[in-house]
C-alpha cells in the first residue's frame, strides 16, 4: 500500500494539505457507505413502485368506467377496449388465396 510520501510532491504537510489528500486511506469505509447508498436508493425504488402500480390501477378504473359510459350511452365498443374490434373487423373479411405462378428463366 503506497504511502502519502511516496507520491510526488507530497513531502510536507503543507502540500498535503493543498492537495487535499488524506494521510490513510479510509477503503474499507466505502463499502459500507456504498451498501447505505444502495439501501436508501432501493428503498426509494420501491416506494416509487407501489405508487406507480396504485395510480396505474385507478387510470384504468376511470378508463373502464369511461368505455362503459359510452358502451350505454352510444351503443358501441370503444377502440381502446383490449382491441376486440380489430379482431372482429379481421375475421370478417375474406382472406385471399396465394396463386402459384412459375417462372421460367
Amino acid at each position: 500500500m503506497p504511502t502519502s510520501t511516496s507520491l510526488k510532491g507530497l513531502h510536507t504537510l503543507k502540500t498535503i494539505q493543498t492537495k487535499k489528500r488524506d494521510s490513510e486511506n479510509h477503503k474499507e469505509n466505502s463499502d459500507y457507505l456504498k451498501l447505505f447508498m444502495l439501501e436508501k436508493e432501493r428503498t426509494r425504488l420501491r416506494n416509487e413502485q407501489t405508487r406507480l402500480t396504485l395510480r396505474m390501477e385507478n387510470l384504468n378504473l376511470r378508463l373502464k368506467e369511461i368505455d362503459d359510459f359510452y358502451e350505454a350511452t352510444l351503443g358501441i365498443k370503444s377502440k381502446t377496449s383490449s382491441g376486440e374490434i380489430a379482431d372482429q373487423e379481421s375475421a370478417e373479411e375474406p382472406k385471399k388465396e396465394w396463386k402459384t405462378i412459375s417462372i421460367n428463366y
